[in-house]
């Protein structure tokens, strides 16, 4: 049986506040399943049991497989917060009763006043989880900085309890109210279909962002067992559960050390911790996404794909269009196309572009790395718009850029930028006593790294030999090369069962063994 990747430390603070408040039957369901992750045996325990009673439920009573879906839902999440359960819940149940107002009503005032108030009300609730302690402590630095008394004092923020995937299910709940007031879609008249919506736990947590559009039509038809689809449920999981145990996190062993502390290791060191973090943090995101898909068709639900082999792209553009899809689709769709799009002048469509990464680096974190990371690629798009133009009136470099070695030179150049602006891509860390010149901020440690990055600096090198690094590099490389090229269907189709199940299995073991004996959570169930 799989081992539990995560070791739970005690829990700190806030949390062991809530705990120890929570009654006791919200404890017992802690207990049983301490951390909202995937891969750990305590949730392959619970999922097993809801899988049981799912399918063993007629096919006739849809509306009792979904309420299944819905209480298993509203544990898993409970598990960590009943509190932030309730609210998640509380929330959505305010969102189904605008849909259901705007749906009943014809007059556009006030149909736009409940959509402005549902939109109001989930930003509301994500400000004041995620940004009050950035906001209040940099408000408190600034009049401090020009004399005045802030009248209180800084916040701890990592006293503060941000809820799991709080980003996600809130732009789900935005775009919901945003596509009925515009009449894309009717309000779910179905309380519960539009609670699972929401609540679905294979995407409550990390997405990808689901649209109304895409799930609610899934809750209405009949779910009927098929041993295809059960198939590719499993190969998605053990898919995901290798790219986070045997790559993502046998990375993190390379990138952590030196992204906590760059002034200790040299430029050589440095360099590959980059490359190893552009790695993990593309395997640790795609794998929990895959498990996400492979867990959703285990009850006959589909999720859409959110990477399409983001590192093959050839220009930053097209990145965006091949990395976390749900997410770059919902900043064009409610964001970038409301300001004006490329509607207007070449200066205007820039401007939006920025807006749009900007806001869009803030969505991920509450800090000035993630701030500057979105800057950086709304800069990088902005050039690659305007060298486009360029070699629009060119036709020889146009066609040079064409050439396999010029298609070679793009990707290499577009995963360079990309893994510079990983560098940014960095959260606060709390402060450790024991040591106390660690560097705690990710634009601190950002900017210790750029450092390094462009200087000869002498210092230790990796904690582990390099030649896991270069050789996890070249099977990935391999990987992207063998489904491009569409090699990987052939083969795969030609493979009998019994070479395809023994696959999944070395994969498996492999990732047990490869993964490190403390693991790592998901990087972007901070978001």
């Amino acid at each position: 049986m799989m081992h539990d990747l995560f070791k739970h430390e005690p829990m700190r603070g806030a949390q062991e506040a809530a705990y120890q408040a929570a009654p006791d039957y919200f404890k017992i369901v802690h207990d049983i399943l301490p951390e909202p992750f995937f891969n750990t045996q305590s949730f392959l325990l619970f999922f097993l049991a809801v899988f049981a009673i799912y399918w063993l439920i007629p096919r006739r009573h849809m509306m009792a497989r979904i309420w299944v879906l819905i209480a298993a839902s509203f544990h898993f999440y409970a598990a960590w917060s009943y509190e932030l359960a309730f609210l998640v819940t509380g929330t959505t149940v305010l969102d189904y009763l605008f849909g259901r107002l705007m749906n009943f009503s014809s007059r556009q005032g006030l149909r736009r006043a409940v959509m402005i108030t549902s939109i109001t009300m989930n930003l509301g609730i994500l400000c004041y989880f995620k940004y009050r302690g950035f906001f209040l402590n940099e408000l408190h630095d600034s009049l401090v900085r020009f004399g005045y008394d802030p009248g209180y004092g800084k916040l701890n923020l990592f006293g503060l309890i941000v809820p799991f995937g709080i980003s996600f299910y809130t732009f789900e709940a935005i775009s919901y109210a945003v596509d009925v007031f515009r009449r894309k879609i009717p309000a779910e008249t179905s309380f519960p279909r539009f609670l699972l919506f929401i609540l679905f736990l294979p995407h409550l947590v990390s997405g990808p962002i689901v649209r109304a559009k895409d799930f609610l039509g899934q809750t209405r038809r009949p779910k009927r067992w098929n041993w295809v689809r059960v198939q590719v449920g499993v190969q998605f999981f053990l898919m995901g559960v290798f790219k986070k145990m045997a790559i993502a996190d046998r990375m993190a062993v390379f990138c952590d050390p030196i992204f906590n502390e760059p002034d200790k290791y040299n430029t050589g060191a440095v360099w590959m911790a980059v490359l190893a973090y552009s790695i993990r943090i593309y395997c640790d995101f795609s794998g929990y996404t895959d498990m996400a898909i492979g867990l959703a068709h285990l009850f006959g639900y589909k999720l859409n794909n959110n990477f399409n082999m983001p590192y093959i792209s050839q220009n930053v553009t097209e990145f965006w269009r091949r990395w976390h899809i749900s997410l770059s689709t919902w900043l064009r769709d409610y964001l970038f196309i409301p300001l004006g799009g490329s509607r207007g002048s070449r200066w205007a469509t820039y401007r939006n572009l920025m807006i749009t990464m900007t806001l869009g680096g803030l969505w991920h974190g509450a800090a000035w790395s993630y701030v500057l990371w979105g800057v950086a690629h709304g800069s990088l798009l902005i050039i690659h718009k305007q060298f486009k133009d360029f070699c629009a009136v060119r036709p020889k470099l146009e066609a040079a850029l064409q050439t396999w070695f010029g298609t070679g030179l793009r990707v290499m150049l577009t995963f360079f930028a990309v893994s510079m602006c990983w560098v940014l891509f960095q959260p606060n860390l709390p402060p450790n006593p024991a040591k106390p010149d660690l560097i705690v901020t990710g634009l601190d440690r950002a900017m210790a790294m750029y450092g390094k990055l462009f200087s000869i600096s002498m210092g230790q090198a990796l904690p582990l030999h390099n030649r896991s690094l270069w050789y996890t590099a070249g099977f990935l490389l391999i990987c992207h090369m063998l489904v491009h090229r569409g090699w990987w269907q052939r083969i795969y189709t030609r493979l009998p069962a019994p070479i395809l199940g023994a696959g999944y299995a070395v994969c498996v073991c492999m990732a047990m063994v490869l993964a490190p004996d403390g693991g790592n959570g998901f990087i972007y169930f901070d978001f």
